[in-house]
């Protein structure tokens, strides 16, 4: 944007609402989600209260839009895997950018753990929250749809919907145990997963 020029309504709501993403995302870190109260949010961001409340109509919907962006962040790996010639290349590179994104994603993995204990904990709250995790699986179904090779080459005989369930199941139980023993889990760990996977799905064994 060139120096000078006036940012309109809805472009400066969007700087306030990022602003408070992001200091929630640090507050939600050092505190944990149920001891952080929006005020503290609004603090951190150097914002009042009620621009928490322009922005978002509770704490709940606040941490949602926190894990969405972390969940942006990550689903942007298939992304730039994909733009690699070959399969392998794709796997092996979104398999280091995923360990990667682990120590890089520390605190937002932590929020996921504490928002999913909540969430379980509160059958007002669970609705909203299993609903976004399937469609988070979808997301990942639709792009092994998209990323499939063509017709009598090596296709996944295991369904898509079986194959995102799987990915995800492992992918987040090596981030978990990242997260309680970083030194104990290998880096490579999931790369070195990844084509045993993919053999399996191609066989549909899986």
């Amino acid at each position: 944007m060139p120096t000078g020029q006036r940012l309109t309504r809805e472009e400066k709501k969007a700087q306030t609402r990022e602003r408070l993403i992001e200091a929630a995302a640090r507050v939600f870190a050092e505190k944990g989600f149920a001891a952080t109260s929006l005020d503290e949010v609004a603090d951190a961001a150097g914002l009042t209260k009620g621009a928490v409340y322009s922005n978002f109509e509770n704490k709940e919907d606040l941490v949602v839009a926190v894990l969405k962006a972390h969940q942006d962040r990550v689903s942007g790996i298939s992304d730039i895997a994909t733009e690699l010639p070959t399969l392998e290349e794709q796997q092996a590179l979104a398999a280091r950018l995923f360990s990667e994104s682990v120590a890089r994603e520390r605190d937002a993995w932590l929020l996921l753990l504490d928002f999913t204990t909540y969430a379980l904990r509160n059958p007002s709250v669970y609705p909203g929250f299993v609903s976004r995790h399937r469609a988070g699986r979808q997301r990942v179904a639709r792009m092994i749809e998209e990323n499939a090779p063509p017709a009598g080459a090596n296709r996944f005989k295991t369904n898509a919907e079986r194959a995102a369930l799987i990915f995800e199941i492992i992918g987040k139980g090596i981030a978990l145990e990242k997260l309680i023993d970083p030194d104990g889990i290998p880096d490579d760990l999931f790369g070195r997963l990844m084509p045993i996977l993919i053999e399996a799905f191609e066989e549909g064994r899986l």
